[in-house]
């Protein structure tokens, strides 16, 4: 694949974004009825060099800052929620790959491949023995004559057909504890896929995530240096979790913004004023700004922590993502009365299907109840009173 001409900078990244995020939208029905990749829109975020935003500038990347990539994400999630998926994902693998790649020079290496190649990184952290559970790893890194070998079941990977790279997780060695985990960056052409039966999703179709069985052969120098655990704290999980935040708020504002265009046409057309519907959008607009007060909030934190302890962010983190599914799904519902029979029908310029299912996945792509659980203890041991 040939490079992009240049990478955005500045205020040239708001006009690449909203090109692409045209381009997601044009097609965001078609991606959806047909359960397919949004084949168009990725290739408009690598035309306009969308992909390597995060990659440094030593390693021939833009470097932007996250907050800017998290903007990107938010856009392109308004016009298809599931190419915003697909972008959060691959963004949050990259800035694993950039924080950790250490003073090794393959996978400096690969960083600039990122930017260069404008490559798609995905995530095979889940495995069927763990039941998806992404902090244990039954599978092991073997390591061979010929390489490093390593045989995951039913791990399940978004849009692997279209991805580049697959940051896979393991164990360190095959004697390891469960919990002793390791994180290996292989290339397509190092590994190999078995799909399973493919999933036929209610909602964010056009993600492909589907379960796999995989075999890799690769080189232990593709191996990051630390463990897993360090990876997921303090990289993967606030910066998943703020670009998962964007996917969900893309989606609130599509909807109530659709149920808005609703009653402006109503009133263009002569209709009598409905307080009660006029009352709910006012409702979707302060769930909406909740939405986006959480997101800042935790954005905030995460450029600039301060005092904040470890573990002041992992709750602040975790529980953004739980807020948002949970709002994303009331916001829509509420769309939804307000367009009434137009919103629940198909074709038509106020339908509202594709994104309440696609409102719904929030709560189920990285478990709700998983994380609550995991914050359990947290919360019990902790104090409730903040300062503002």
């Amino acid at each position: 694949m040939s490079a992009p001409e240049s990478a955005p900078r500045g205020e040239g990244i708001e006009a690449a974004a909203a090109r692409a995020a045209e381009v997601a939208a044009r097609h965001a029905d078609a991606v959806d009825r047909e359960g397919r990749l949004p084949d168009e829109a990725l290739q408009s975020l690598r035309a306009e060099g969308l992909m390597g935003l995060l990659v440094p500038r030593r390693f021939g990347g833009p470097e932007l800052p996250l907050r800017d990539v998290v903007n990107v994400c938010r856009r392109l999630s308004e016009g298809c929620a599931a190419t915003g998926l697909i972008f959060a994902m691959h963004q949050s693998q990259s800035a694993v790959a950039i924080a950790h790649a250490g003073d090794s020079d393959w996978h400096g290496g690969l960083l600039a491949r990122m930017a260069a190649e404008q490559l798609l990184v995905a995530s095979a952290t889940t495995e069927g023995a763990t039941s998806g559970g992404i902090r244990t790893s039954a599978c092991f890194l073997d390591q061979q004559g010929d390489g490093l070998h390593l045989h995951k079941g039913g791990a399940v990977i978004s849009y692997a057909p279209a991805a580049d790279v697959f940051l896979v997780s393991a164990r360190r060695a095959e004697d390891a504890a469960p919990s002793d985990q390791r994180l290996v960056a292989v290339l397509r052409e190092q590994i190999a896929l078995t799909p399973h039966t493919p999933w036929n999703p209610l909602g964010m179709r056009g993600a492909r995530t589907d379960r796999y069985d995989l075999a890799v052969r690769c080189g232990a120098e593709q191996v990051y240096a630390e463990p897993f655990s360090v990876h997921m704290s303090q990289t993967m999980l606030p910066t998943s979790h703020l670009l998962l935040g964007a996917v969900w708020f893309g989606i609130a504002v599509a909807a109530l913004g659709r149920a808005r265009n609703f009653l402006r046409h109503r009133n263009r057309g002569g209709a009598p004023l409905n307080p009660i519907a006029n009352l709910r959008l006012a409702e979707g607009e302060t769930l909406l700004q909740q939405m986006h007060h959480s997101l800042a909030a935790c954005m905030a934190l995460y450029e600039h922590p301060g005092r904040a302890t470890g573990t002041e962010r992992l709750v602040a983190f975790n529980t953004l993502k739980v807020g948002a599914s949970e709002l994303v799904v009331r916001i829509t519902d509420i769309a939804l009365r307000i367009c009434g029979i137009q919103g629940y029908m198909e074709p038509g310029d106020f339908y509202l299907s594709r994104h309440i299912r696609d409102a719904h996945s929030a709560a189920v792509m990285v478990n709700d109840d998983r994380i609550l659980g995991s914050l359990s203890t947290v919360v019990l041991a902790g104090p409730l009173d903040r300062d503002l």
